[in-house]
């Protein structure tokens, strides 16, 4: 609230105590606690909405709570813990309060002080909640109060709203009066939303030299330290964006000469050491990541400085180093994001440069799993899949290698079921103990994939696979119980055709190394192995291409020139004889015919009016768009033009016509194609909009109908009042006149004080029957 409308308060307050008696004080109370009641929750509700705002230079406007870290602590609302964000829900319930509690300031109280208040807070209001069209008809009813003394501010929102519906000229316009009308009245805290504003919106339109100059522009323009540190950073970032490195450097290194926040002053020194590893100065990143790790003034974002440390020895290959600190963020940050960082970090390194496929599956899982971003996340999701595959592969290649020793050997099979059977029968005792002395009922678990939960069996599976053969033979019940072994199976198949199986292995081991998990070296292992011992078996010439492939990227083009060969003279009706050609020139690339444009005929006039549109010559646009929808009803640019014409519509402020065509897409005709749904729910909130305006509208007029019926009937004065003067006419008390809307508590009191009467009675005393004398 204005500071002159709190020394007013308690002056206005007395007056009307003294003069006017209780009734007018219950109508004043009532008045301002919807004004005091409408203030607070609409204050506390935008405080709680720019807390959720991380990006001061976001333009889309978003309610939605981002789900902040445990050790983030914020004062809570009543019913909720300190670590538990308000809901969207109740946000927008909030902000629909706010409208309705304003909206009886304006519909009872129109001629209160508080009115432009209510219409600041009502477009606000709106505003938060998306629904620009109503925000832009409070501002605009705003504005036409001359004296307000929201009128600049309120200017501003304004623009941002036109910027919100699209209509960018007007907006941007009107942020430019606001600039300079804020220069000449002294007003930089508002020449700096105005500013940033603009900023947000070139960003959000990817104009980025554009944002770039008005960044310099307003540092040089404001003398808000903090300020100018803020804006400098975001200068450094949208440096990035079009690849100017060094000057995106020089803007973070800039931003200490200003009072940056703490958080800008950690995000700027952040930004700059990252950089400089990327421009490949990587021992003067090093230093600047080192003193961040060492101030304690930082201590709060430690994992985040800590993983930037961990990728500056991961690039200088001390890769011993990099584990280090990796697994000091994945054991010590497990809720935050840096934690699945860490793990895909660590993952990397143990397959990459380590080949411990075991490990790296394991820091891949526990990555896919964390608070990491998306991207990461479904990266990290795509390395673990390759990884089982790879482990897949090789246990299918274990079992069919048993499966030829069980052939050759069948006293070997004979041994291992015996084998079998008396380590599962110690399994089954075991198990049988432990369950009676926990007086438990024995968990029936099937042979094939049986676990027993003991501690020295789960230390056991948490050892890596390969560092389990490692420390010796694990025995067989062991085994059994982790679901390692399983019973063995008499083989059905000749060996010839395991044989068969186990070249296919090879190949698609060979394949797996070659195409997803990018190790040539392991990938030659197994085509080579596959051409010496199954030179005989079906995948023979795909395996000579994947040689000749393999060749190929490591620059040996005679030697893969020499396998094409092969596969081209020799076997002239596989499906790789053609592609063997074409790797040795001897067949001549296909063209590739280019067909341009599609069987619609309409399609060039789309063309022609989307050209149009984007020259903004609108109203030829419009023109053009509707012949193609008149013309061509069936077309499947029909929809596509009707989509173009409410858009255009839309842009000019023509919210009538635009709501017409939306109209049209969301009909029966073209609701199921994907510009009616894209549409529907706008033009459904701009129809809701318009019944309640109509709705409004028509209340007022029943209640200005009412009034002039109440002031035609005349009333007699009170009983109890005080007597005048032989001469004076009664004055009635505005709140004694009977309203079928509102009736005050006195009133209605008053009237069923009173006793029934009879009808002669009633006529005598009616006052809508008798007529005051003068």
């Amino acid at each position: 609230m204005p500071s002159n409308k709190k020394l007013f308060i308690p002056a206005i307050l007395s007056v009307l105590l003294f003069l006017n008696g209780c009734g007018v004080w219950t109508d004043f109370t009532t008045y301002f606690n919807t004004y005091y009641n409408a203030r607070t929750l609409f204050d506390r509700t935008e405080a709680d909405i720019l807390k959720l705002k991380k990006d001061p230079f976001e333009f889309r406007e978003d309610i939605r709570p981002i789900q902040q870290p445990a050790a983030t602590i914020q004062v809570p609302r009543q019913g909720q813990t300190a670590t538990q964000p308000v809901s969207s829900t109740q946000l927008k319930q909030d902000l629909t309060k706010v409208i309705e509690k304003c909206s009886k300031i304006l519909q009872f109280y129109k001629e209160s002080s508080y009115v432009d208040d209510a219409l600041f807070m009502t477009g606000k209001a709106f505003y938060y909640q998306q629904e620009y069209a109503s925000a832009q008809r409070k501002f605009l009813e705003l504005a036409a109060i001359p004296e307000s003394e929201y009128k600049l501010e309120n200017k501003l929102w304004l623009a941002k709203t036109y910027l919100q519906l699209r209509s960018f000229e007007e907006g941007l316009d009107i942020i430019e009066e606001v600039k300079n009308e804020s220069i000449s009245e002294n007003e930089e805290d508002l020449l700096i939303v105005a500013a940033i504003t603009k900023i947000s919106f070139l960003i959000f339109r990817e104009e980025y030299k554009s944002a770039i100059d008005e960044c310099n522009w307003i540092i040089g323009k404001i003398k808000n330290d903090e300020t100018q540190a803020l804006v400098s950073y975001q200068l450094g970032k949208t440096y990035l964006k079009i690849g100017e490195e060094e000057n995106a450097l020089n803007s973070f290194a800039s931003v200490l000469k200003y009072s940056p926040t703490f958080e800008i002053e950690f995000e700027s020194r952040l930004e700059y050491a990252k950089l400089l590893k990327q421009l490949g100065r990587i021992d003067e990143s090093e230093v600047e990541f080192l003193d961040l790790r060492d101030r304690g003034k930082f201590k709060n974002q430690m994992d985040r400085i800590l993983i930037e440390v961990g990728k500056v020895y991961y690039q200088k290959e001390q890769n011993d180093k990099a584990i280090e600190v990796f697994k000091e963020v994945d054991s010590t940050y497990k809720n935050n994001p840096t934690s699945g960082i860490a793990g895909f970090m660590l993952g990397e390194i143990y397959e990459k440069y380590y080949r411990d496929y075991d490990s790296s599956l394991k820091y891949y899982n526990k990555s896919a799993s964390s608070f990491a971003d998306r991207e990461m996340k479904l990266e990290a999701g795509k390395r673990a899949k390759n990884l089982d595959r790879y482990f897949s592969l090789k246990n299918t290649l274990t079992d069919l290698d048993k499966q030829i020793l069980y052939i050759t050997r069948p006293e070997k099979f004979v041994q291992d079921s015996i084998d079998y059977d008396i380590a599962f029968k110690e399994y089954l005792t075991e198990n049988q103990k432990r369950s009676d002395q926990s007086a438990q009922p024995i968990q029936q678990v099937p042979q094939q994939n049986i676990e027993v939960e003991n501690p020295q069996q789960q230390v056991q599976r948490q050892i890596p696979r390969t560092q389990t053969q490692d420390t010796g033979e694990i025995n067989l019940v062991t085994l059994i119980a982790r679901g390692k072994v399983q019973k063995p199976v008499r083989p059905r198949i000749s060996v010839d055709s395991v044989n068969t199986l186990i070249s296919e292995n090879f190949y698609d081991l060979g394949s797996h190394f070659f195409s997803e998990l990018e190790v040539p070296d392991s990938a030659y292992h197994y085509f080579s192995a596959f051409l010496e011992l199954f030179s005989d078996k079906p995948k023979k010439v795909q395996t000579i291409f994947a040689l000749g492939t393999y060749y190929e990227t490591i620059d040996k083009n005679d030697s893969a020139d020499s396998l094409y060969k092969i596969i081209y003279d020799e076997f002239p009706n596989s499906t790789l004889h053609k592609e063997a050609g074409k790797k040795l020139g001897l067949i001549k690339e296909e063209e590739k015919k280019v067909i341009t444009g599609t069987s619609d005929p309409v399609e060039g006039e789309y063309v022609q009016a989307e050209g149009l549109y984007y020259d903004k010559k609108y109203r030829d646009a419009i023109r053009a768009f509707r012949d193609i929808y008149l013309k061509h009803p069936t077309s499947s640019f029909s929809p596509k033009s009707i989509y173009y014409i409410g858009l255009i519509h839309e842009e000019l402020g023509e919210y009538d016509s635009s709501a017409f065509y939306y109209g049209i897409l969301s009909s029966k005709e073209y609701a199921s194609t994907p510009l009616g749904k894209a549409v529907i729910a706008k033009y459904t909130e701009y129809k809701n909009e318009k019944d309640r305006i109509a709705q409004e509208e028509q209340i007022k007029l029943e209640a200005e109908k009412q009034k002039v019926i109440i002031e035609q009937n005349k009333v007699i004065p009170d009983s109890n009042a005080v007597k005048l003067p032989n001469g004076v006419p009664p004055v009635l008390k505005k709140e004694e006149v009977i309203d079928d809307v509102i009736k005050p508590d006195s009133l209605r009191k008053r009237i069923s004080d009173k006793p029934p009467v009879d009808a002669d009675t009633k006529e005598k005393t009616d006052t809508t029957k008798r007529k005051i004398p003068d």
